[in-house]
């Protein structure tokens, strides 16, 4: 059972399989240079001070302990690597997004369009997703113990993580929820693009990204030493977290209002059951339920994150206030 569809965002026919694929494997190969060969992880002036570092190790003990530091450097660099090829992604998936979500509001039926679109430009995109979130997979398994980002198991009251903080750390349990959020992730955008279903749909997770070019430029301002400026003043910390706020509710909240739209009994059930097949209609609830709950469990996040960065500008400068008193320049 299968209804034709209105094609008003496109009139180009949908890439064969064979391509589709082809595409999954450049974006692949694409993300791969840009992780191991183009862009930087290493700090400033920290590949000098290393070498300094290492032509003091004269005794064994001392060469033991800077093959670990240089372990350790080389796993912070691979992170930042990761974070810095994760911020290009967000860029093209939230541009991509935005744009196809617009360009729904052109169509004699936006809802429609919203719901069911399915064109050449959809898979170029959503192949960029499965590519991005599959090398994701790897790249977290490999800087799994940076991904606790400062948080403790009793973080917000112990609600933050709950009920996995009562099982393991925070460090096993942010790697468990980033492997069930790329996994699932995955498997919508694979079932779209082998179906030709719900393309509008995932189009919402493109736009999902949008709050995470924000969380990318904190995570990696956060594994920075020193800690850029923002980071250390209350005003810009309190502006970052208001824009990441901002972003989130743009980028992620118009899917929830679309899936309640599509829920409550009038034009949007009716539309909805009129535009997918009745299998797709189940998996599309399946796929809103799991994302909705993994939105509500980042926001929770971010107000630690957010108390974090608010703690760590203010303790910084009430240091720096202290150090003003006790210098007799300041005191005249």
């Amino acid at each position: 059972w299968r209804r034709e569809r209105a094609t008003d965002l496109t009139a180009m026919e949908p890439f064969s399989g064979p391509v589709v694929l082809g595409l999954v494997v450049g974006w692949l190969a694409l993300w791969l240079l840009l992780l191991l060969f183009v862009l930087p992880g290493e700090l400033p002036g920290e590949r000098a001070a290393a070498v300094a570092h290492d032509a003091t190790a004269d005794t064994a003990a001392c060469a033991a302990a800077a093959a670990a530091a240089a372990a350790k450097r080389c796993g912070a660099n691979f992170y930042r690597r990761k974070l810095r090829r994760m911020q290009i992604f967000a860029c093209l998936s939230s541009a991509s997004g935005l744009a196809l979500f617009c360009a729904c509001f052109a169509a004699e039926e936006p809802l429609v369009q919203m719901l069911s679109a399915f064109g050449p430009e959809h898979q170029v995109f959503f192949a960029m997703s499965i590519s991005h979130w599959a090398l994701n997979l790897w790249e977290d398994w490999q800087t799994r113990k940076f991904l606790g980002q400062g948080l403790s198991g009793d973080e917000g009251g112990g609600l933050a993580l709950f009920p996995l903080n009562l099982l393991c750390g925070p460090h096993q349990i942010m790697l468990v929820m980033y492997f069930l959020h790329h996994t699932m992730t995955i498997l919508a955008y694979s079932y779209s693009l082998a179906t030709h279903q719900m393309g509008g749909v995932m189009v919402q997770g493109l736009m999902f990204e949008m709050p995470v070019l924000l969380m990318l430029r904190r995570e990696l301002g956060v594994a920075c030493d020193p800690l850029p400026r923002w980071l250390t003043r209350e005003e810009s910390v309190t502006a970052h977290w208001l824009l990441t706020y901002a972003m989130f509710i743009l980028g992620r909240g118009t899917s929830s209002a679309l899936w309640l739209f599509s829920v409550l009994p009038g034009y949007g059930s009716e539309r909805l059951a009129e535009e997918l097949r009745p299998g797709d209609v189940l998996l599309y609830h399946c796929f809103a339920v799991f994302f909705t709950t993994i939105n509500v469990r980042i926001v929770g996040l971010f107000f630690c994150w957010h108390g974090q960065d608010w703690r760590r500008a203010q303790a910084g400068n009430a240091a720096v206030k202290s150090e003003h008193k006790a210098d007799p320049e300041f005191l005249g």
